[in-house]
């Protein structure tokens, strides 16, 4: 019951292209047309300067590190809330909930977003990867290879952003049911990435009360992974930074169920 949930969502998104275009492929293409138009601009300005060499696989781990801004968080957020709040406006619950189990339902929402944020994460290395391909294409200069673990490196920053947006998409699973609005889970998920996001940047310790704040527990993990040597004596908590990154997504999906298992539906 539930592959068959999940199949059918994955059939509306795929179906609803405006959902699909802002929410899965407008953050690679906007990044994409950004890396041009940064390398044309820069050319301007260095004319007569020697060619920059090219890492591609750093520039895919540079946007991966940085692929849960709170700028990438609003597309994701147009996804989450169009997909897990969407039928709340249509009024089309009281249709779906007769034919599979509601758990299934919000299960099949969530796991159909996870792999759309998943799919618009690759994307957005991969144009990573092709602005570094035009830079070196248009400017002569010499595709050089990645200095640390590529493997570890790709795969780490990945997971690890795709688990922050994650905690986004929970937290507009939880919003969009107590409100039933797509508007009202948009508005709290946005607050709450720009928030975090700008008390992360102001903290320096790694305290508990740092690490129960997704983007700084985010930051440590790819500050870890990627740097190979710790800058302070002590080994920084990177188990409890993951803990708290998965605490956060599983209990605020549990909160998303519960509350969704008690609501009334007759109306919606």
């Amino acid at each position: 019951m539930l592959a068959d949930a999940i199949s059918a969502e994955r059939f509306r998104l795929l179906k609803d292209r405006g959902t699909l275009f802002w929410g899965v492929l407008f953050a690679p293409i906007a990044g994409l047309a950004l890396n041009i138009g940064g390398e044309l601009f820069a050319r301007s300005l260095m004319k007569g300067a020697p060619p920059i060499p090219v890492d591609l696989v750093g520039r895919m781990v540079k946007a991966l590190a940085g692929g849960a801004s709170p700028v990438v968080g609003l597309f994701v957020l147009i996804l989450s809330t169009a997909v897990l709040a969407g039928d709340y406006r249509w009024e089309t619950w009281r249709l779906l909930t007769p034919r599979n189990g509601r758990v299934n339902l919000l299960l099949a929402k969530l796991a159909t977003v996870a792999g759309a944020v998943a799919v618009s994460l690759v994307l957005y290395a991969l144009a990573a990867a092709l602005g570094g391909l035009f830079s070196a294409a248009t400017s002569g200069g010499a595709l050089v290879p990645y200095r640390g673990s590529a493997g570890v490196d790709l795969i780490g920053t990945f997971a690890v952003s795709w688990l922050q947006l994650m905690v986004l998409v929970a937290l507009s699973a939880v919003v969009g049911v107590v409100t039933r609005s797509t508007m009202g889970a948009l508005i709290v998920g946005l607050v709450f990435a720009a928030v975090q996001s700008i008390l992360a940047s102001q903290l320096h310790e790694p305290s508990l009360k740092a690490l129960a704040i997704p983007a700084f527990s985010g930051d440590l993990l790819k500050t870890v992974l990627l740097t190979p040597r710790s800058v302070v004596d002590e080994p920084a908590p990177w188990g409890l930074a993951l803990g708290f990154l998965a605490a956060w997504l599983a209990g605020l999906s549990a909160a998303a169920l519960a509350l969704f298992q008690r609501q009334d539906l007759t109306r919606e």
